[in-house]
């Protein structure tokens, strides 16, 4: 009687094996992924709650964070064709790296701090995936998950010191554009006080680290899409931080002179949609730097 070789016995459970394709078809599959999708809602109902809130709250920091979840299915579905075929190979590391993240999650919410246990989510994501498809699924689902992080609200002990921060850079990039083009404008902390005494002020909201969140969020997308070399993708990410913080302090600017020049009354008008033309601005620099960068064309769908 001959004994199966190592590499026999492998071979055999390469060829047996289910791939994700095979799974996902089986009824039993969409009984088990619902309880756990129920169980994992059940779990995270506090920090999702408190997410829709702040998504949804007036001058937030994350209002985009409603797209994020969107955008990290259409990676998936994009990539799906490449994904069904990858073989299932069920891990019990899975579950290791779950239960501490439960844990981490029920202690932030006993101790009132939602958000904390809110980031603790795209991880107990990576464990699930784990534990039920295996590391091979792990790799191809890694930047969907951890794109996840750009709807995950951070604690605002956390968020208001770089908010103020890039508010104070943003308001002292502004002056030195008023002095520049001979405009004596007198700079008090994030105040302006314009030639014609009009005052302005560079509040939170206007800061620009809301533009920077969500430029960054996008532009990480925007980079995952394209094809070339990674010290390309590298830069444009890079940049992402200079050009926000620019941008902001153009915008600024532009609403400082039309106060100057044109009144209170415009400057107002001007400040509520100065924002969309500036992130359309951004974002066409952006597409220049990525030709630049040579990452100009977009991956095509995995056949």
């Amino acid at each position: 009687m001959d004994i199966p070789t190592v590499d026999a016995v492998m071979e055999k459970q390469k060829t047996w094996g289910l791939s994700v394709e095979d799974v996902v078809k089986h009824k039993l599959w969409f009984v088990f992924a619902f309880v756990w999708i129920a169980l994992i809602a059940f779990i995270y109902y506090v920090p999702f709650k408190w997410w829709w809130g702040e998504w949804w709250r007036e001058e937030s920091y994350y209002s985009h964070g409603i797209l994020i979840p969107i955008m990290s299915g259409f990676v998936v579905w994009f990539n799906w064709k490449r994904i069904k075929k990858v073989r299932v190979e069920p891990s019990i590391w899975g579950l290791i790296i779950m239960l501490p993240m439960m844990f981490l999650n029920y202690k932030a919410q006993v101790s009132g701090v939602a958000s904390v246990g809110g980031m603790t989510l795209p991880i107990m994501l990576f464990g699930l995936v784990l534990m039920l498809f295996g590391k091979s699924i792990v790799r191809e689902l890694l930047f969907p998950i951890a794109f996840l992080y750009f709807m995950a609200v951070p604690p605002t002990s956390i968020l208001e010191p770089i908010s103020f921060k890039i508010q104070i850079t943003s308001t002292n990039i502004a002056v030195m554009g008023l002095h520049l083009l001979g405009l004596d404008a007198v700079q008090t902390g994030t105040q302006i006080q314009l030639p014609s005494g009009l005052p302005m002020v560079v509040g939170a909201p206007c800061s620009g680290f809301r533009m920077l969140i969500a430029l960054l969020a996008f532009t990480v997308f925007f980079v995952y899409m394209k094809k070339g070399p990674m010290w390309g993708k590298l830069s444009m990410a890079a940049l992402v931080l200079p050009l926000s913080v620019l941008a902001n302090s153009v915008r600024v600017l532009l609403i400082a002179l039309v106060g100057e020049y044109y009144g209170e009354s415009a400057m107002h008008s001007f400040h509520d949609y100065s924002g969309y033309i500036v992130l359309v601005i951004t974002f066409a620099v952006l597409i220049l730097i990525a030709k630049v960068v040579k990452c100009g064309d977009f991956k095509s769908m995995p056949v």
